[in-house]
């Protein structure tokens, strides 16, 4: 709850290290992993605590939840223009052009 996932991370994967089929460490590995934007080790953690407790619907839903959000930051990777410049080398560009001169 303070916010260091750091230590939770490593605390959750010590408990699974004794006990591996401890859901609510997985549970706790997820839930951080997604914390510090690692959705793809989330889903991984989601996918053992729905092997452990097949009937835990909140898990399910997070799972589901968290395979969209994964799906999704795929397209968007997927789409992006090759070779596009980002918008401070472009700026760049345009200064060392000189074509800053059309405007006031």
């Amino acid at each position: 709850k303070l916010e260091e996932y750091g230590f939770a991370l490593s605390d959750a994967s010590r408990a699974i290290e004794v006990d591996p089929k401890y859901a609510k460490a997985f549970y706790r590995r997820a839930t951080c992993y997604l914390q510090i934007a690692k959705p793809q080790l989330a889903v991984a953690d989601f996918k053992r605590v729905v092997a452990l407790e097949p009937r835990n619907t909140i898990v399910q839903s997070q799972l589901t939840a968290t395979q969209k959000l994964v799906r999704r930051i795929e397209f968007e990777k997927a789409i992006e223009v090759e070779g596009e410049k980002n918008p401070v080398e472009r700026c760049h560009e345009i200064i060392a052009e000189g074509q800053l001169s059309e405007f006031p």
